[in-house]
């Protein structure tokens, strides 16, 4: 039988495409789980760098989102597999973990501003906590709009999984690296340095699109763009106005 005509690149065959992307996506699953560990582990390996005692509220966020990544990598494992069921019905009791994400990195971000420094003593933001306010709101805002997407289009295989790795990239990242950076005081006192890898992670998925497929999925290319944006929206123009500082601190109070 004749197969129909189709415009722009060949496509591969469903076997090599099923491997590229089994490896791609569970490879990238692989690094957010290090980058969390590196980023998180040694304040809490070493307490003598601390600035105060993990609190339960911080312990439930950081289990909750570990929790998130382990079954972000589950979940490519068993698309990568074709149990595409059991996947399905996993993905259902994760999005229950969402809303817990949320809502305890919302008061660890809150309990933060107020206390004015962080309990791990690997970010600098006692000069200004109101403005290190900014950072994990608007991450939290990324996470929940990209996951939320992430689910709406779960029928849509190839956009559904470029969301919910964005959705990681873009919303779970800044935070471990932030850390991860402020465990040496060269790399803390030039912050900036952190938008390198935030947009090698962004942009990871838009550069696989181009080997594997030989064009970029809009997912991938304005998804990461957008978010880019964001990220250097809130920190360069929302962050420092007064109208942030005030909004922050009426949240606050």
């Amino acid at each position: 039988m004749a197969e129909s005509v189709q415009s722009g690149p060949p496509s591969l065959p469903a076997h090599v495409e099923l491997i590229q992307n089994r490896r791609f996506y569970m490879a990238m699953a692989i690094c957010a789980i290090v980058i969390a560990v590196l980023g998180f582990a040694p304040s809490g390996l070493d307490p003598t760098a601390r600035r105060g005692p993990l609190t339960p509220l911080v312990a439930t966020h950081a289990a909750t989102s570990i929790a998130w990544l382990a079954l972000f990598f589950v979940q490519t494992a068993l698309a990568a597999r074709r149990q595409i069921d059991l996947h399905r019905r996993l993905g259902a009791v994760t999005m229950l973990l969402a809303p817990v994400m949320i809502i305890s990195g919302y008061m660890v971000a809150i309990a933060m501003a107020r206390r004015g420094f962080d309990l791990s003593g690997d970010l600098g933001i006692d000069a200004d906590p109101l403005l290190g306010l900014v950072n994990p709101l608007g991450d939290l805002a990324t996470f929940g709009i990209l996951v939320a997407g992430g689910y709406w289009y779960r029928q849509r295989r190839d956009v559904h999984k470029r969301l919910m790795l964005l959705a990681i990239v873009g919303g779970l990242m800044l935070a471990p690296l932030a850390h991860l950076i402020g465990h040496s005081p060269l790399p803390r006192e030039t912050a900036p340095i952190i938008l390198i890898p935030i947009a090698l992670f962004l942009f990871a998925s838009a550069a696989y699109d181009r080997v594997s497929l030989g064009r970029i999925h809009p997912v991938s290319l304005w998804g990461a763009t957008v978010i880019l944006i964001w990220d250097l929206l809130r920190n360069v123009a929302i962050g420092p106005s007064a109208a942030w500082h005030q909004f922050a601190q009426w949240l606050i109070s």
